[in-house]
């Protein structure tokens, strides 16, 4: 029985190799695999105990089930998941229909067989007397060989270049590293790394206010900020068989007074939503421990609520969902957020409901009766960040709200599924800035939309050649990962579309020149992209690798393995590939900037800064 185990177990092995896409050192990544498991069925078999085949099941399903966990995280975040991510267990039940969309035939095989193998064990498991005769010397040696072997090529990969390469694919290494990482302090609670006085004054420059194009031209007004669910930018301007995706929003970046980014970058952690969230009030790279808001939901902020409330702005939040979801309830009050209106605070029916929370259309009525009250508070302006919610991953609309003809090869695809759940998205938008025109906010408000992330992945093979095909032109990271950003400016006699390459890292520097106020007691670590000169990148760590780089000519690519040497550049606007090994500063300055802003973060250095 345990060589059966042994051989399925190897075989899944493969197939997650393959759910993993591992591509370099793949034999020494099977190799290793190899070794542990058949270590560790040496070990069990050595033991002089009854029912140790049941020990050995539980191995084995142990296992299997953790290669599931990690091929279902892995085909959404194009990494394998850290076991710093079981505080967040208890949200899973929120995103069920999200992850029910990453379960397919390729993954649920590594665990299908378990309940055969079950079977198998009650009635033919139980270990025959002549199998309990084994020479003791066998049973000691084996593992004893088994644990040589592991040793040494563990030696040698330490002494080779190949350790870190083998080691961030390999399934027992990976999660053993991980562990150890976890509980041991890393080099940041050690001391071994600090920032320089040179590095904090460079902050310090780079946070002040310089004047500028549109410095100001915003000041004295109010400030509404709407971050979007899923909008990515490819649905701008895009007609479906002659049908708008997106007419208001198509309009809206037509009017006197608009800037539209568009070329601006989704910049998260394993926080998703959150993190769009708080990289763009902060201006901070986001944690890829866990979600920003809950690794450090007590340290001390000088975000945007908190600059706009030192100029006498009150700053509420609005979202249709949970208050506890992503722990926005405790994390706001160190955000600066003066009151955070929930769910609990709308009124809906269940028809009113779709998918992951309140209907759009439902919660911008509401939220524009609360916006009344937040304006009536005093006499000064406000600060509102509005949170939707309605074009959620999986992006099934109920049909009520279909309102794209959409044929029949896309239905039913995450692409029509899309299509109309952005449209719906746009048609409520629309229609809650007609009302703040109606109500006279429109002409006295800074509005600033964008989207919080990517809704269809071009890390999924079948979605990427899906996309591919119906744009004519290669879906590939760049362009996932691509989200707009429209500002609408109240008295502005201009129209500009700004094609300067940014992120959600650069939103605040960015409204903080358009509203004239500077932020005197943080330091940001983006640019202001109306005014700034100089060469400006982004640096993803989710869906792409830590150290890869987006700039305005080129997209580096880390390679699954984290080795930089392996990864792929090529020309974001012709597609060329290019010899990744020239552009090693972009990745080493990628890598400073966000282990800089981890070290801000580790440390609560904020806490602390004059």
């Amino acid at each position: 029985m345990l060589i059966m185990l042994f051989i399925l177990l190897n075989v899944k092995i493969i197939l997650f190799m393959y759910n993993t896409e591992v591509v370099n050192n793949n034999i020494w990544v099977f190799l290793m695999s190899f070794f542990v498991i058949l270590f560790a069925l040496a070990c069990i078999y050595s033991l002089n105990i009854k029912k140790k085949h049941w020990l050995a099941f539980s191995f084995y399903s142990a296992v299997s089930l953790l290669m599931f966990v990690d091929v279902v995280y892995y085909g959404y975040f194009n990494t394998l998941p850290s076991v710093s991510l079981l505080s967040q267990v208890g949200q899973v039940a929120a995103v069920g229909d999200s992850i029910k969309e990453l379960i397919s035939i390729k993954r649920l095989i590594l665990v299908l067989d378990l309940p055969l193998v079950f079977i198998y064990i009650i009635r033919y498991g139980k270990y025959r007397k002549k199998h309990e005769k084994h020479s003791m010397n066998l049973r000691v040696v084996l593992p004893v060989i088994m644990l040589a072997v592991i040793a040494g090529m563990f030696i040698y990969l330490r002494n080779s270049d190949l350790f870190i390469s083998v080691s961030n694919q390999e399934f027992f290494m990976y999660h053993v590293k991980d562990i150890k990482n976890y509980f041991i302090d890393n080099e940041y609670m050690e001391g071994s790394y600090r920032l320089s006085k040179g590095e904090i004054e460079e902050l310090r420059e780079r946070t002040k206010l310089t004047q500028g194009k549109y410095t100001a031209v915003g000041k004295g007004k109010n400030l509404i900020v709407i971050q979007v669910e899923a909008l990515q930018n490819f649905p701008i301007n895009l007609f479906y068989d002659g049908q708008e995706v997106t007419p208001n929003l198509n309009r809206l970046i037509k009017e006197q007074g608009i800037l539209y980014f568009n070329n601006y970058y989704q910049l998260l952690g394993r926080g998703n939503t959150s993190d769009a969230e708080f990289v763009t009030n902060n201006s901070l790279y986001p944690s890829m421990d866990e979600p920003t808001y809950v690794q450090y939901e007590s340290n001390t902020f000088y975000g945007l609520p908190w600059i706009l409330r030192d100029n006498g702005y009150t700053s509420w939040v609005f979202h249709g969902y949970k208050k506890e979801f992503w722990n926005r309830e405790k994390a706001y009050v160190n955000q600066g957020f003066q009151r955070f209106l929930s769910e609990e605070d709308y009124e809906f029916t269940e028809e009113e409901v779709s998918g992951f929370g309140i209907i759009d259309e439902v919660f911008y009525k509401q939220t524009l009766e609360y916006i009344k009250e937040l304006d009536s508070v005093d006499e000064n302006p406000f600060h509102a960040f509005i949170i939707s919610l309605t074009s959620h991953t999986p992006f099934k609309m109920p049909e009520r709200f279909q309102y794209l003809d959409i044929r029949e090869e896309y239905k039913g695809t995450i692409l029509g599924n899309y299509l109309q759940a952005i449209h719906y998205a746009d048609m409520a938008l629309g229609k809650f800035i007609e009302n703040l025109k109606e109500e006279g906010y429109y002409d006295n408000s800074v509005i600033a939309i964008y989207g919080d992330h990517f809704a269809i992945s071009s890390l999924d093979k079948d979605q990427k050649r899906l996309m591919t095909d119906y744009l004519g032109y290669e879906y590939d990271l760049d362009e996932m990962m691509k989200v707009p950003l429209i500002i609408h400016v109240p008295g502005l006699e201009a129209n500009e579309t700004i094609d300067r390459i940014g992120s959600q890292l650069d939103f605040l520097p960015t409204i903080l020149n358009i509203m004239g106020y500077e932020n005197e007691k943080g330091l940001m670590f983006g640019r202001d992209l109306i005014n700034y000169k100089g060469e400006n990148l982004v640096a993803p760590q989710t869906y792409a690798v830590k150290g890869s780089v987006i700039t305005d000519e080129i997209l580096i690519e880390m390679s699954r393995d984290g080795v930089f040497e392996n990864s792929r550049a090529y020309n974001i606007k012709t597609r060329e590939l290019l010899d990744v090994k020239e552009y090693r500063h972009l990745h080493e300055k990628a890598l400073s900037e966000i282990n800089k802003s981890d070290y801000i973060l580790r440390t609560d250095f904020l806490r602390s800064f004059k």
